[in-house]
């Protein structure tokens, strides 16, 4: 009788436990639909489906073991021919939810004739800008790193890739390439690797 006693008292302390858990996912991402809706970004398109469920993906905030917990939700914000680009909110099991920026190298390219783009001189980093939108984003939970890749024209043609960890809690470069020939070959120029971690 003892036993089962201690079995039910242990059902009741876990399972409200697991409720609890689930409750401040779910929590979360409404907070961070309507934070979206109210701080559109300028030029992202307006969620048309009230009951729209964005995506999102867990990510610890913080390096210590006892660090918070958070979701990455994101946000479709527009598509065109060959890009889709997403805005992502950090939502926190605190109730908390905040707009992470991506540091976005910018570049000049120089090609060795200026009627010509098959054949690149130079690629030239003139600056960083502090960007929400990502180019079709992909996020890994287990890395804790967004990575985009930015098709310029077409399919298979010219394009960057760049990949950012979630450190310290913003988001950092670890990697840029670009492929800034257009000859339909698939060559990437690495510009970045940095080891963050």
């Amino acid at each position: 009788m003892r036993l089962i006693m201690m079995l039910v008292l242990t059902g009741l302390l876990v399972f409200p436990g697991t409720a609890q858990e689930g409750n401040w996912q779910a929590d979360a991402i409404e907070r961070a639909i309507l934070f979206h809706k109210e701080n559109l970004p300028e030029g992202c398109q307006a969620l048309d489906n009230a009951d729209l469920q964005p995506a999102h993906f867990e990510l610890q905030v913080g390096e210590e073991t006892a660090a918070r917990q958070a979701l990455m939700i994101e946000f479709p914000c527009r598509i065109g021919a060959y890009n889709m680009t997403s805005v992502f909110l950090l939502s926190d099991q605190h109730g908390k939810v905040t707009e992470p920026f991506f540091p976005s190298p910018q570049i000049k390219v120089v090609y060795e004739d200026e009627t010509e783009s098959t054949i690149v001189d130079d690629i030239i980093i003139t600056g960083t800008e502090n960007l929400r939108e990502v180019v079709n984003a992909t996020f890994d939970s287990s890395t804790r790193s967004v990575t985009e890749r930015n098709k310029w024209r077409g399919l298979g043609d010219a394009y960057s890739v760049t990949k950012w960890g979630y450190k310290q809690g913003k988001f950092e470069i670890m990697y840029f390439a670009v492929d800034a020939s257009f000859d339909g070959e698939d060559n990437p120029k690495t510009l970045m690797d940095i080891d963050i971690w």
